[in-house]
């Protein structure tokens, strides 16, 4: 990030993403004291166990070098610190390079297939970093000179400065983390974050997720006085719904002898609080390799070639987007182009 006014909390938001100093940025050490050097330690010696160790070097070096971790593996990770730690989700045929740093610092970098980890060339990578009242001082870097926000969820931040358009910065209310969002192509970077598509790799607001009834749905969308979307019934399966803090909802169908809770993927429909919603699907549309379907009603799907296994929707007046996600990318298509999606009544 640029230099902004020099307040103290907004010169805690000045971390940055330099692609000329990776992966050499994340193997200088750094030295901190007290609990934080506990929870660096486990956290690193969990990153070990989790990707496996290999060649020599202290535990310090170990701590700090760019590891290649599976989504099994971010998602141990992510259970096991206190904070939250962000990413844009899966994407097919990459490999996620991991850096945690003895600072608390994560970044999770999308490597194309046959891209070596530790490689100086600069990728998509979603950096989190612990900082006090993350909303506030990202709210009060996005009002600074040349800084543009970007429309983003209820309750929650954006915005990038111009003169340094390749990074987009992202807070949510009351949390202590802020999200850098880093990609060579602004317009990429900024569209990943429009489509809303920047979330916690474990959300820790979530409540556990339980089976649903019809009838249990049916009440909660009454009760909540907002669309909650689904596909309706479907004979032979479970509903397993989760709800987060920040007022997500996701429905996911399970086939028949599925546990609630596994960890397999299956067919899911997510609602999100998200003003403006239509215009922020707009404008994901106008991505490289966007694919669009138009819906009823003068909505709009759109899918990244990114993710081609969820398509993001929304309506005409509706401050609520809605994903399909489905292991399958053509039946998740289908299921958006032929209208099954719609709120539980």
């Amino acid at each position: 990030m640029e230099k902004y006014a020099a307040d103290a909390v907004t010169e805690a938001v000045r971390p940055k993403i330099d692609p000329r100093r990776l992966p050499a940025f994340f193997r200088r050490p750094r030295v901190r004291v007290g609990a934080v050097v506990a929870i660096a330690a486990a956290v690193g010696l969990i990153i070990w166990l989790i990707v496996g160790g290999s060649g020599g070097g202290n535990s310090t070096s170990r701590k700090s070098r760019p590891v290649a971790v599976s989504i099994s593996g971010l998602h141990t990770l992510a259970v096991a610190v206190p904070s939250p730690i962000y990413w844009v989700g899966p994407v097919p045929g990459v490999t996620y390079e991991l850096t945690n740093t003895q600072s608390g610092r994560v970044y999770i970098r999308y490597l194309p297939a046959g891209v070596n980890v530790g490689s100086h060339k600069p990728y998509l990578t979603i950096a989190t970093y612990p900082l006090a009242g993350a909303y506030a001082a990202t709210q009060r870097a996005a009002a600074q000179k040349g800084a543009v926000r970007i429309a983003v969820q209820a309750g929650a931040i954006a915005f990038y400065n111009k003169s340094r358009p390749v990074s987009v910065y992202f807070a949510q209310q009351g949390s202590d983390n802020q999200v850098e969002i880093y990609d060579p192509s602004p317009a990429r970077a900024r569209s990943v974050v429009a489509a809303g598509r920047v979330q916690a790799v474990v959300d820790k607001s979530a409540a556990q997720p339980t089976a649903a009834s019809v009838k249990r749905l049916r009440t909660l969308a009454a009760t909540l006085n907002h669309p909650v979307y689904w596909l309706g019934e479907k004979p032979g399966y479970t509903y397993e719904l989760t709800q987060t803090a920040s007022g997500r909802i996701f429905i996911r169908y399970l086939p028949k002898g599925v546990a609630v809770g596994a960890s397999k993927p299956y067919l899911t429909v997510a609602t999100y609080p998200f003003p403006g919603a239509l215009a922020a699907v707009e404008r994901s549309a106008k991505g490289s390799g966007a694919v669009t379907i138009k819906l009823a009603g003068g909505g709009l799907g759109v899918v990244d070639a990114a993710y081609p296994k969820s398509v993001h929707l929304a309506y005409a007046g509706s401050a609520y987007q809605v994903e399909v996600f489905d292991p399958s990318p053509a039946r998740a298509r289908q299921i958006v182009a032929s209208g099954q999606v719609h709120p539980v009544r």
